[in-house]
């Protein structure tokens, strides 16, 4: 059987289809690397109002800044960037932020909901102090804040924040009138008016240290040792 000459205008046809597959594949490639920049620009994709919520300290002001500042990549902006850039700038002082979007036509209403550290103590350092959430996270104060709140002492920072939630739980939970708490190597001292309570070293904390206290609590000796398990030494 003899074969058939090869024809002119297959070989057109597939030069042109080759082609034309090529050419949708570029296509592709720059609607995928202009078509997300270009939306972005559109005003249905822009911020028109941000609403904060949970902020307690930090001023609103500073939120929207913020938010602006990362507005550049809105569309896949997460509430942890905008933690970490709050606390770049606040130090330390936000735990959580979420975010929610809101589409409409005139543009994107953002809403924030934002939960600051809530201070439970402030730690003295120096001249200066720093404040302290329930779980020994330590954040600038703004202004006066945490001013009446139970002052620490200690000899090592590392170890009253590896301790400090069983501090919270067993000591100052108990909502007790607390001046200061100094923490030292072989002691911890709970100092209250005209009264010191010494408790053993933070790191040998038992569960039973709490029922203790409030045991004394109204005890009217100036000091009360409760580092002994099997007895309570008291001394005027």
């Amino acid at each position: 059987m003899k074969k058939k000459p090869y024809s002119r205008g297959n070989r057109a046809r597939k030069l042109f289809s080759v082609a034309l597959f090529l050419s949708w594949i570029g296509f592709m490639a720059l609607a995928g690397f202009f078509v997300p920049s270009f939306l972005t620009q559109l005003p249905f994709f822009q911020i028109k109002r941000v609403e904060v919520k949970g902020n307690y300290r930090i001023p609103f002001e500073e939120v929207r800044e913020a938010v602006h500042s990362l507005s550049g990549n809105l569309m896949k902006l997460r509430g942890p960037q905008l933690r970490d850039l709050l606390n770049a700038r606040f130090e330390n002082r936000v735990k959580r932020v979420e975010l929610r979007r809101k589409f409409t036509r005139e543009g994107i209403v953002l809403e924030v909901s934002i939960e600051e550290r809530v201070p439970v103590a402030r730690l003295r350092l120096g001249r200066s102090y720093r404040l302290l959430d329930r779980e020994g996270v330590i954040f600038k104060p703004l202004g006066e804040e945490g001013k009446g709140l139970v002052e620490i002492s200690t000899y090592d920072k590392e170890v009253l924040l590896k301790g400090f939630p069983r501090l919270y739980e067993e000591v100052l939970s108990l909502r007790m009138p607390l001046n200061r708490i100094l923490i030292k190597k072989d002691r911890v001292v709970l100092e209250l008016e005209g009264r010191r309570i010494v408790l053993p070293p933070l790191e040998f904390f038992s569960d039973s240290i709490s029922e203790r206290l409030r045991m004394i609590y109204n005890f009217p000796q100036e000091k009360v040792d409760l580092r002994y398990d099997r007895f309570i030494l008291v001394r005027n």
